[in-house]
Protein backbone atom coordinates (compact mmCIF):
# COMPACT_ATOMS: atom_id res chain seq x y z
CA UNK A 1 0.00 0.00 0.00
CA UNK A 2 1.14 3.51 -1.05
CA UNK A 3 0.40 6.68 0.48
CA UNK A 4 0.93 10.04 -2.06
CA UNK A 5 0.48 13.31 0.11
CA UNK A 6 0.32 16.83 -1.05
CA UNK A 7 0.48 18.74 1.63
CA UNK A 8 -0.91 22.65 1.40
CA UNK A 9 1.76 24.86 1.77
CA UNK A 10 1.29 25.51 5.42
CA UNK A 11 0.63 22.31 6.25
CA UNK A 12 4.59 21.87 3.82
CA UNK A 13 5.86 24.25 6.40
CA UNK A 14 4.60 23.01 9.35
CA UNK A 15 5.94 19.64 8.74
CA UNK A 16 9.83 20.21 7.62
CA UNK A 17 10.16 22.17 10.93
CA UNK A 18 12.56 20.93 13.70
CA UNK A 19 10.82 22.77 16.43
CA UNK A 20 10.06 20.72 19.44
CA UNK A 21 6.66 22.17 19.36
CA UNK A 22 4.46 22.94 16.68
CA UNK A 23 1.12 24.79 16.02
CA UNK A 24 -1.13 24.83 12.94
CA UNK A 25 -3.95 27.08 13.23
CA UNK A 26 -6.35 28.12 10.22
CA UNK A 27 -10.52 27.36 9.90
CA UNK A 28 -12.27 24.39 9.51
CA UNK A 29 -11.88 21.64 6.29
CA UNK A 30 -8.03 23.77 6.06
CA UNK A 31 -6.44 19.77 5.70
CA UNK A 32 -4.34 20.25 9.62
CA UNK A 33 -6.08 16.76 10.96
CA UNK A 34 -4.75 15.02 8.19
CA UNK A 35 -1.17 16.91 7.96
CA UNK A 36 -0.66 15.75 11.21
CA UNK A 37 -1.62 12.00 10.72
CA UNK A 38 0.86 12.01 8.07
CA UNK A 39 3.70 13.75 9.91
CA UNK A 40 3.53 10.74 12.82
CA UNK A 41 3.71 8.48 10.33
CA UNK A 42 6.15 10.36 8.32
CA UNK A 43 8.20 10.48 12.31
CA UNK A 44 7.32 6.69 13.03
CA UNK A 45 8.84 5.85 9.51
CA UNK A 46 12.12 7.87 10.01
CA UNK A 47 12.32 6.40 13.55
CA UNK A 48 16.15 4.02 14.04
CA UNK A 49 15.39 0.65 14.24
CA UNK A 50 16.67 -1.06 17.96
CA UNK A 51 18.69 -3.77 18.35
CA UNK A 52 15.58 -6.35 17.29
CA UNK A 53 15.38 -4.38 13.82
CA UNK A 54 12.16 -2.80 14.65
CA UNK A 55 11.73 0.98 14.59
CA UNK A 56 9.77 1.24 17.92
CA UNK A 57 8.00 4.93 18.39
CA UNK A 58 4.53 5.74 20.86
CA UNK A 59 2.58 8.49 20.28
CA UNK A 60 -0.37 10.24 22.81
CA UNK A 61 -3.63 11.74 20.77
CA UNK A 62 -5.15 14.35 23.15
CA UNK A 63 -8.72 15.72 22.82
CA UNK A 64 -10.92 16.90 25.00
CA UNK A 65 -13.38 13.67 25.10
CA UNK A 66 -12.80 10.33 23.70
CA UNK A 67 -16.07 10.83 21.32
CA UNK A 68 -14.01 13.85 19.95
CA UNK A 69 -11.14 11.62 19.08
CA UNK A 70 -13.45 9.24 17.32
CA UNK A 71 -15.70 10.79 15.24
CA UNK A 72 -12.21 13.14 13.62
CA UNK A 73 -8.89 11.73 14.36
CA UNK A 74 -10.06 7.85 13.90
CA UNK A 75 -11.79 8.30 10.91
CA UNK A 76 -8.56 10.40 9.21
CA UNK A 77 -6.54 7.75 10.91
CA UNK A 78 -8.73 4.91 8.90
CA UNK A 79 -8.94 6.51 5.73
CA UNK A 80 -5.26 6.86 5.28
CA UNK A 81 -4.25 3.57 6.88
CA UNK A 82 -6.58 1.05 7.08
CA UNK A 83 -5.90 -1.89 4.65
CA UNK A 84 -2.49 -2.94 5.33
CA UNK A 85 -0.79 0.08 7.64
CA UNK A 86 -2.58 -0.02 11.07
CA UNK A 87 -5.59 -1.34 12.69
CA UNK A 88 -7.53 0.20 15.76
CA UNK A 89 -8.22 -2.03 18.89
CA UNK A 90 -10.96 -1.05 20.98
CA UNK A 91 -10.53 -2.88 24.22
CA UNK A 92 -6.92 -0.31 24.26
CA UNK A 93 -7.81 2.91 22.62
CA UNK A 94 -5.14 2.52 20.61
CA UNK A 95 -4.58 2.59 16.42
CA UNK A 96 -1.55 0.28 15.88
CA UNK A 97 0.65 1.30 13.10
CA UNK A 98 2.48 -2.12 12.13
CA UNK A 99 4.35 -2.48 8.38
CA UNK A 100 7.39 -3.60 7.42
CA UNK A 101 9.95 -2.71 10.43
CA UNK A 102 7.45 0.32 11.69
CA UNK A 103 5.79 -0.53 14.60
CA UNK A 104 4.42 2.49 16.02
CA UNK A 105 1.29 3.20 19.01
CA UNK A 106 -1.06 5.93 18.44
CA UNK A 107 -3.05 6.13 22.32
CA UNK A 108 -6.13 8.02 22.21
CA UNK A 109 -6.48 9.72 25.58
CA UNK A 110 -9.21 12.73 26.64
CA UNK A 111 -9.32 14.64 29.01
CA UNK A 112 -12.69 14.38 30.17
CA UNK A 113 -11.59 13.16 34.05
CA UNK A 114 -8.88 13.03 36.47
CA UNK A 115 -8.11 9.81 36.25
CA UNK A 116 -7.66 10.15 31.91
CA UNK A 117 -5.05 13.39 33.10
CA UNK A 118 -3.22 10.91 35.57
CA UNK A 119 -3.31 8.33 32.54
CA UNK A 120 -1.65 10.88 29.94
CA UNK A 121 0.77 12.34 32.54
CA UNK A 122 2.50 9.06 33.69
CA UNK A 123 2.57 7.42 29.92
CA UNK A 124 6.51 7.15 28.28
CA UNK A 125 6.21 8.70 25.17
CA UNK A 126 7.78 9.74 21.95
CA UNK A 127 5.49 12.25 20.99
CA UNK A 128 2.30 13.42 21.33
CA UNK A 129 -0.41 15.27 19.04
CA UNK A 130 -3.06 18.13 20.59
CA UNK A 131 -6.41 17.60 18.47
CA UNK A 132 -7.72 20.79 18.68
CA UNK A 133 -5.56 22.01 21.44
CA UNK A 134 -7.32 25.26 21.99
CA UNK A 135 -10.28 23.61 23.84
CA UNK A 136 -7.81 21.60 26.58
CA UNK A 137 -6.92 23.35 29.61
CA UNK A 138 -3.71 25.45 28.69
CA UNK A 139 -2.42 24.17 31.77
CA UNK A 140 -2.01 20.50 30.80
CA UNK A 141 1.30 21.79 28.07
CA UNK A 142 3.93 21.73 30.80
CA UNK A 143 3.28 18.21 32.52
CA UNK A 144 2.88 16.64 29.29
CA UNK A 145 6.13 17.99 27.73
CA UNK A 146 7.64 15.99 30.75
CA UNK A 147 6.48 12.80 28.95
CA UNK A 148 8.09 13.26 25.45
CA UNK A 149 11.42 11.56 24.66
CA UNK A 150 10.98 8.37 26.93
CA UNK A 151 10.24 6.21 24.57
CA UNK A 152 11.74 3.81 23.12
CA UNK A 153 14.36 2.92 25.64
CA UNK A 154 18.25 3.10 24.24
CA UNK A 155 17.85 -0.59 23.59
CA UNK A 156 15.21 -0.21 21.17
CA UNK A 157 16.76 2.36 19.16
CA UNK A 158 16.24 6.09 21.61
CA UNK A 159 13.85 9.24 19.61
CA UNK A 160 14.89 9.62 16.29
CA UNK A 161 12.60 12.61 16.92
CA UNK A 162 10.34 13.63 20.01
CA UNK A 163 7.71 16.59 20.53
CA UNK A 164 4.71 17.33 19.99
CA UNK A 165 2.46 18.93 17.35
CA UNK A 166 -1.05 20.30 17.86
CA UNK A 167 -3.76 21.56 15.65
CA UNK A 168 -6.18 23.85 16.27
CA UNK A 169 -9.00 26.75 15.10
CA UNK A 170 -7.97 30.15 16.27
CA UNK A 171 -8.21 30.88 19.70
CA UNK A 172 -10.30 33.50 21.73
CA UNK A 173 -9.34 36.63 22.40
CA UNK A 174 -7.55 37.24 25.80
CA UNK A 175 -6.69 33.48 26.33
CA UNK A 176 -3.56 31.93 27.38
CA UNK A 177 -3.78 30.05 24.34
CA UNK A 178 -3.70 33.00 22.49
CA UNK A 179 -0.94 34.80 24.09
CA UNK A 180 1.09 31.61 23.80
CA UNK A 181 0.57 31.77 20.29
CA UNK A 182 1.57 35.56 20.05
CA UNK A 183 4.55 34.79 22.07
CA UNK A 184 5.96 31.38 21.54
CA UNK A 185 8.70 29.72 23.81
CA UNK A 186 12.20 29.68 21.64
CA UNK A 187 11.28 26.00 21.19
CA UNK A 188 7.85 26.50 19.76
CA UNK A 189 6.42 28.18 16.09
CA UNK A 190 3.45 28.83 15.17
CA UNK A 191 1.49 28.12 11.54
CA UNK A 192 -1.35 30.21 11.11
CA UNK A 193 -3.52 29.08 7.36
CA UNK A 194 -5.11 31.68 5.77
CA UNK A 195 -8.51 32.68 5.67
CA UNK A 196 -11.00 30.14 3.68
CA UNK A 197 -12.15 33.22 1.96
CA UNK A 198 -8.30 34.03 0.20
CA UNK A 199 -8.07 33.78 -3.13
CA UNK A 200 -5.51 30.74 -3.71
CA UNK A 201 -2.43 31.68 -5.81
CA UNK A 202 -0.51 29.87 -7.99
CA UNK A 203 3.12 29.75 -9.57
CA UNK A 204 4.32 28.70 -13.11
CA UNK A 205 4.47 25.54 -12.13
CA UNK A 206 0.42 25.16 -11.03
CA UNK A 207 1.94 24.87 -7.11
CA UNK A 208 -0.40 26.76 -4.98
CA UNK A 209 2.04 29.36 -3.07
CA UNK A 210 -0.42 31.18 -1.27
CA UNK A 211 -4.60 31.77 -0.15
CA UNK A 212 -6.64 29.56 1.48
CA UNK A 213 -5.93 25.92 1.46
CA UNK A 214 -7.57 22.81 0.78
CA UNK A 215 -9.89 23.52 -1.75
CA UNK A 216 -9.26 21.02 -4.01
CA UNK A 217 -10.57 18.47 -1.64
CA UNK A 218 -13.83 20.04 -0.36
CA UNK A 219 -17.19 19.91 -0.98
CA UNK A 220 -16.07 17.67 -3.71
CA UNK A 221 -18.76 15.91 -6.36
CA UNK A 222 -17.78 12.97 -8.92
CA UNK A 223 -17.43 16.15 -11.44
CA UNK A 224 -14.88 17.85 -10.07
CA UNK A 225 -13.25 14.94 -8.36
CA UNK A 226 -12.47 14.04 -11.76
CA UNK A 227 -10.90 17.50 -12.79
CA UNK A 228 -7.48 18.26 -12.23
CA UNK A 229 -5.89 19.48 -9.24
CA UNK A 230 -6.25 23.70 -8.92
CA UNK A 231 -8.29 23.52 -11.60
CA UNK A 232 -10.82 26.22 -11.38
CA UNK A 233 -14.37 24.44 -11.07
CA UNK A 234 -12.53 22.51 -8.73
CA UNK A 235 -11.52 25.92 -6.32
CA UNK A 236 -14.46 27.15 -7.35
CA UNK A 237 -16.90 24.13 -5.59
CA UNK A 238 -14.72 23.90 -2.71
CA UNK A 239 -14.80 27.54 -2.07
CA UNK A 240 -18.32 27.00 -1.53
CA UNK A 241 -17.53 24.65 1.54
CA UNK A 242 -16.78 28.13 3.06
CA UNK A 243 -19.45 30.01 1.17
CA UNK A 244 -22.41 27.87 3.14
CA UNK A 245 -20.58 29.18 6.19
CA UNK A 246 -20.88 32.64 5.95
CA UNK A 247 -24.53 32.61 4.13
CA UNK A 248 -25.50 30.48 7.43
CA UNK A 249 -23.98 31.93 10.05
CA UNK A 250 -24.26 35.52 8.85
CA UNK A 251 -25.77 36.60 12.44
CA UNK A 252 -22.44 34.63 14.08
CA UNK A 253 -19.47 36.96 13.13
CA UNK A 254 -17.36 36.28 16.35
CA UNK A 255 -17.87 32.34 14.79
CA UNK A 256 -16.97 33.39 11.29
CA UNK A 257 -13.93 35.18 12.46
CA UNK A 258 -12.41 32.31 14.16
CA UNK A 259 -13.50 29.15 11.88
CA UNK A 260 -13.57 30.84 8.54
CA UNK A 261 -11.22 33.92 8.53
CA UNK A 262 -8.79 32.31 10.57
CA UNK A 263 -8.61 35.25 13.11
CA UNK A 264 -8.91 35.61 16.69
CA UNK A 265 -12.58 36.42 18.05
CA UNK A 266 -14.65 36.36 21.16
CA UNK A 267 -15.85 33.27 23.06
CA UNK A 268 -19.50 32.77 20.79
CA UNK A 269 -21.02 30.67 24.20
CA UNK A 270 -21.44 34.54 25.67
CA UNK A 271 -21.15 37.74 24.93
CA UNK A 272 -18.67 40.38 26.88
CA UNK A 273 -19.98 42.37 29.60
CA UNK A 274 -18.99 46.05 28.46
CA UNK A 275 -18.22 44.82 24.89
CA UNK A 276 -19.95 48.11 23.83
CA UNK A 277 -18.32 50.57 26.18
CA UNK A 278 -14.66 48.98 26.60
CA UNK A 279 -11.81 50.06 23.69
CA UNK A 280 -8.65 48.17 24.37
CA UNK A 281 -6.64 51.00 22.51
CA UNK A 282 -8.55 53.88 24.50
CA UNK A 283 -8.72 52.61 27.65
CA UNK A 284 -5.73 50.40 28.68
CA UNK A 285 -2.25 52.43 28.86
CA UNK A 286 1.59 51.09 29.17
CA UNK A 287 2.10 52.41 32.64
CA UNK A 288 0.62 54.88 34.80
CA UNK A 289 1.83 57.80 37.45
CA UNK A 290 0.30 57.40 40.97
CA UNK A 291 -0.54 60.63 42.50
CA UNK A 292 1.50 61.73 45.67
CA UNK A 293 -0.91 62.76 48.31
CA UNK A 294 -4.43 61.45 46.30
CA UNK A 295 -5.63 58.30 48.72
CA UNK A 296 -5.49 55.20 47.04
CA UNK A 297 -9.20 52.61 46.89
CA UNK A 298 -8.21 49.36 46.80
CA UNK A 299 -11.31 47.05 45.35
CA UNK A 300 -11.43 44.15 47.29
CA UNK A 301 -13.01 40.81 46.61
CA UNK A 302 -13.49 38.32 49.19
CA UNK A 303 -14.16 34.38 49.13
CA UNK A 304 -11.20 31.72 48.49
CA UNK A 305 -10.10 34.08 45.54
CA UNK A 306 -9.78 37.62 46.98
CA UNK A 307 -8.22 39.71 44.16
CA UNK A 308 -7.64 43.38 44.98
CA UNK A 309 -7.38 46.37 42.66
CA UNK A 310 -5.21 49.37 43.61
CA UNK A 311 -7.30 52.18 42.29
CA UNK A 312 -6.73 56.09 42.50
CA UNK A 313 -9.40 58.90 41.62
CA UNK A 314 -7.55 61.86 40.72
CA UNK A 315 -8.90 65.99 40.74
CA UNK A 316 -10.71 65.22 37.01
CA UNK A 317 -12.89 62.34 38.82
CA UNK A 318 -10.77 59.75 36.48
CA UNK A 319 -10.62 56.41 37.99
CA UNK A 320 -6.74 55.00 37.27
CA UNK A 321 -6.29 51.48 38.05
CA UNK A 322 -2.31 51.05 38.53
CA UNK A 323 -2.55 47.73 39.35
CA UNK A 324 -3.86 44.10 40.40
CA UNK A 325 -2.98 41.96 43.07
CA UNK A 326 -4.00 38.13 42.18
CA UNK A 327 -5.09 35.84 44.72
CA UNK A 328 -5.31 31.77 44.47
CA UNK A 329 -7.29 29.27 46.29
CA UNK A 330 -6.72 31.09 49.56
CA UNK A 331 -7.46 33.07 52.27
CA UNK A 332 -7.78 36.45 52.96
CA UNK A 333 -5.35 36.98 55.92
CA UNK A 334 -2.88 35.39 53.44
CA UNK A 335 -3.45 37.16 50.60
CA UNK A 336 -2.79 40.45 52.58
CA UNK A 337 -0.02 39.15 54.93
CA UNK A 338 1.70 37.90 51.31
CA UNK A 339 0.41 40.10 48.65
CA UNK A 340 -1.30 42.82 49.17
CA UNK A 341 0.32 44.33 52.30
CA UNK A 342 3.88 44.44 50.34
CA UNK A 343 2.49 45.70 47.25
CA UNK A 344 1.18 48.88 49.44
CA UNK A 345 4.48 49.17 51.23
CA UNK A 346 6.32 49.74 47.86
CA UNK A 347 8.11 52.76 47.21
CA UNK A 348 5.80 53.39 44.59
CA UNK A 349 2.93 54.02 47.09
CA UNK A 350 5.01 55.53 49.90
CA UNK A 351 3.17 59.44 49.72
CA UNK A 352 -0.19 57.93 49.54
CA UNK A 353 -2.72 56.76 52.29
CA UNK A 354 -5.32 53.99 51.40
CA UNK A 355 -8.52 52.62 51.63
CA UNK A 356 -9.86 49.31 51.47
CA UNK A 357 -13.42 49.06 49.55
CA UNK A 358 -15.01 45.50 49.53
CA UNK A 359 -18.34 43.36 49.31
CA UNK A 360 -20.95 44.89 52.20
CA UNK A 361 -21.08 40.91 52.67
CA UNK A 362 -18.20 41.08 54.19
CA UNK A 363 -19.07 42.34 57.29
CA UNK A 364 -20.77 38.99 58.37
CA UNK A 365 -19.50 37.08 61.32
CA UNK A 366 -17.65 34.14 60.26
CA UNK A 367 -19.13 30.82 61.35
CA UNK A 368 -15.84 29.40 63.52
CA UNK A 369 -14.38 32.90 64.56
CA UNK A 370 -16.37 35.61 65.57
CA UNK A 371 -14.43 37.99 63.17
CA UNK A 372 -15.69 39.53 59.76
CA UNK A 373 -13.54 39.81 56.62
CA UNK A 374 -13.69 43.71 57.49
CA UNK A 375 -12.67 42.85 61.62
CA UNK A 376 -9.49 41.10 59.65
CA UNK A 377 -8.79 43.86 57.26
CA UNK A 378 -8.56 46.07 60.58
CA UNK A 379 -6.50 43.67 62.66
CA UNK A 380 -4.17 43.86 59.70
CA UNK A 381 -3.33 47.43 60.00
CA UNK A 382 -5.87 48.35 56.82
CA UNK A 383 -8.71 50.86 56.97
CA UNK A 384 -11.70 49.76 55.28
CA UNK A 385 -14.90 50.69 54.27
CA UNK A 386 -17.95 48.60 52.77
CA UNK A 387 -18.76 49.21 49.04
CA UNK A 388 -22.52 50.92 49.07
CA UNK A 389 -23.99 47.89 47.31
CA UNK A 390 -23.14 44.39 46.26
CA UNK A 391 -25.95 44.49 43.81
CA UNK A 392 -24.73 43.84 40.29
CA UNK A 393 -26.62 46.16 37.85
CA UNK A 394 -25.67 49.29 40.12
CA UNK A 395 -21.85 47.64 40.06
CA UNK A 396 -22.13 47.00 36.61
CA UNK A 397 -23.62 50.93 35.83
CA UNK A 398 -20.59 52.73 37.77
CA UNK A 399 -18.24 51.01 35.35
CA UNK A 400 -20.01 51.32 32.51
CA UNK A 401 -20.49 55.07 33.39
CA UNK A 402 -16.84 55.51 33.30
CA UNK A 403 -16.09 54.03 30.90
CA UNK A 404 -18.62 56.05 28.59
CA UNK A 405 -17.23 59.42 29.77
CA UNK A 406 -14.20 61.22 28.73
CA UNK A 407 -12.36 63.98 30.07
CA UNK A 408 -9.78 66.13 28.24
CA UNK A 409 -10.26 63.46 25.57
CA UNK A 410 -8.72 61.15 27.49
CA UNK A 411 -10.73 57.80 29.41
CA UNK A 412 -12.38 58.21 32.63
CA UNK A 413 -11.51 54.67 33.28
CA UNK A 414 -7.85 53.79 33.18
CA UNK A 415 -6.17 50.76 33.20
CA UNK A 416 -2.41 49.86 33.69
CA UNK A 417 -2.22 47.01 31.29
CA UNK A 418 1.34 46.25 32.36
CA UNK A 419 1.17 45.83 36.34
CA UNK A 420 -2.93 44.43 35.47
CA UNK A 421 -2.84 42.13 32.69
CA UNK A 422 -5.67 40.12 33.84
CA UNK A 423 -7.93 42.47 34.44
CA UNK A 424 -7.22 43.72 30.40
CA UNK A 425 -8.08 40.51 29.58
CA UNK A 426 -11.53 40.58 31.39
CA UNK A 427 -12.42 43.49 30.00
CA UNK A 428 -11.43 42.41 26.44
CA UNK A 429 -13.81 39.60 26.84
CA UNK A 430 -12.91 37.61 29.61
CA UNK A 431 -15.74 38.45 31.64
CA UNK A 432 -19.06 37.70 30.14
CA UNK A 433 -22.85 36.94 30.31
CA UNK A 434 -23.81 33.39 29.00
CA UNK A 435 -25.94 32.28 26.73
CA UNK A 436 -28.52 30.00 28.18
CA UNK A 437 -29.67 26.68 26.88
CA UNK A 438 -33.06 28.42 25.02
CA UNK A 439 -30.84 30.73 23.50
CA UNK A 440 -31.12 33.86 25.09
CA UNK A 441 -28.42 35.93 26.58
CA UNK A 442 -27.84 35.78 30.15
CA UNK A 443 -28.54 38.76 32.47
CA UNK A 444 -25.81 38.14 35.12
CA UNK A 445 -22.08 37.72 34.44
CA UNK A 446 -20.67 34.20 34.55
CA UNK A 447 -19.14 33.57 38.32
CA UNK A 448 -17.88 30.12 37.30
CA UNK A 449 -15.90 31.16 34.27
CA UNK A 450 -12.64 28.57 34.62
CA UNK A 451 -10.23 31.81 34.13
CA UNK A 452 -11.53 33.89 37.29
CA UNK A 453 -11.90 36.97 35.74
CA UNK A 454 -15.52 37.78 38.04
CA UNK A 455 -12.61 37.98 40.71
CA UNK A 456 -10.83 40.92 39.68
CA UNK A 457 -13.61 42.13 37.93
CA UNK A 458 -15.64 42.13 41.01
CA UNK A 459 -12.91 44.07 43.06
CA UNK A 460 -13.06 46.65 40.16
CA UNK A 461 -16.66 47.53 40.57
CA UNK A 462 -16.61 47.70 44.14
CA UNK A 463 -13.93 51.19 43.38
CA UNK A 464 -15.83 52.20 40.71
CA UNK A 465 -19.01 52.82 43.11
CA UNK A 466 -16.90 54.87 45.38
CA UNK A 467 -15.89 57.46 42.51
CA UNK A 468 -19.17 56.95 40.22
CA UNK A 469 -20.97 57.89 43.36
CA UNK A 470 -19.22 60.61 44.40
CA UNK A 471 -17.73 59.12 47.34
CA UNK A 472 -14.16 60.61 47.62
CA UNK A 473 -15.10 62.98 50.43
CA UNK A 474 -16.36 59.98 52.44
CA UNK A 475 -12.52 58.13 51.55
CA UNK A 476 -11.18 61.38 52.96
CA UNK A 477 -13.06 61.01 56.35
CA UNK A 478 -12.52 57.62 56.55
CA UNK A 479 -9.06 58.00 56.41
CA UNK A 480 -8.21 61.38 58.37
CA UNK A 481 -10.36 61.68 61.54
CA UNK A 482 -12.06 64.66 61.76
CA UNK A 483 -10.35 67.50 63.60
CA UNK A 484 -11.65 68.75 67.38
CA UNK A 485 -12.01 72.01 67.87
CA UNK A 486 -12.14 73.65 71.38
CA UNK A 487 -13.44 77.10 71.14
CA UNK A 488 -11.36 79.90 72.46
CA UNK A 489 -12.19 82.26 75.82
CA UNK A 490 -12.50 86.13 73.49
CA UNK A 491 -13.16 88.87 75.80
CA UNK A 492 -14.71 91.86 75.26
CA UNK A 493 -11.46 93.88 74.92
CA UNK A 494 -10.89 92.26 71.86
CA UNK A 495 -13.46 94.30 70.36
CA UNK A 496 -12.25 97.70 71.45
Amino acid sequence: MSIKFDAPPTVARFMKSEAFGRIIAGPVGSGKTTGCVVELLRRAIEQNPGENGLRHTRFAIVRQTLKQLKDTVLKDCRTWLDGGLGDWKVSDNTFYVRFMDVTSEWVFIPLEDYTDQARLLSMQLTGAWMSECIEMDFSVLAPLSGRIGRYPSAAAGTPTWQGIIADTNMPTEMTPWQMFMENPPPNWQIFRQPSGMDPPIFNAAGEQISGAENLNHLNETDETHALPLNHPRRIAQGRRYYERFLEMNADQPDWLKRYVYAQYGNDPSGRAVFANTFNPSFHLVEDTMVIPGYPLIIGQDFGRNPWSVICQADHLGRLIVHEEVPAHNIGLEKHVVQSLRPRLLHERYSMNRFLVVGDPSGVAKGNVAEESCFDALGRMGLPWLPAPTNDIEPRLRAVESLLGRQVNGGPMLMINKTRAPFLARAMSGGYRFLIKKAGALGTVPDKNDKEGFSHVSDALQYAALMVHGGLQSTIAQRLSPRPRFTPRHVTSAGWT
